[in-house]
């Protein structure tokens, strides 16, 4: 009886270690500026249909600003105030320059699909939803 509950006590804590080793892989550590960049980029390709050229010109838009918002939270990590100021900017100028690069319909595809994340309300969207145009299979693909 002693050594079954032993082999039990034995048995438990090796399937509890080695859970606890295969879940280490899942924590890996966070993603680089240029994977998270690489990760919206491969996004917006795949759900707003980018061109190659496109694709290019989206990809390095999205790793620069990614690169710039790093330093912003860097140098203001105690500034929040400050943190949010540059912010503003640099994802107006972000936006403005993916404006450049994307189709008109691209473009409010993924301006719905951002003021939406942004929680901001269907009244008050830029381009709000319109029936027909084909946006609610975009919104349901959309996860960047």
């Amino acid at each position: 009886m002693r050594k079954a509950l032993l082999a039990a006590v034995f048995v438990f804590a090796t399937i509890t270690a080695f859970a606890q080793v295969q879940k280490a892989p899942a924590q890996s550590a966070p993603k680089t500026v240029e994977q998270r960049a690489a990760d919206i980029t491969a996004g917006m390709a795949r759900n707003l249909r980018l061109t190659p050229e496109q694709t290019k010109k989206v990809a390095e838009i999205n790793l620069v600003s990614m690169k710039e918002a790093d330093k912003v939270f860097k140098k203001h990590k105690n500034d929040p105030k400050k943190v949010a100021s540059e912010m503003e900017i640099i994802t107006e100028t972000r936006l403005s320059r993916i404006k450049d690069i994307l189709t008109p319909l691209q473009f409010s595809q993924y301006q719905q699909r951002r003021e939406e994340k942004m929680g901001v309300p269907k009244e008050a969207q830029t381009f709000p939803a319109s029936g027909g145009q084909g946006s609610s299979g975009y919104n349901e693909q959309y996860n960047n």
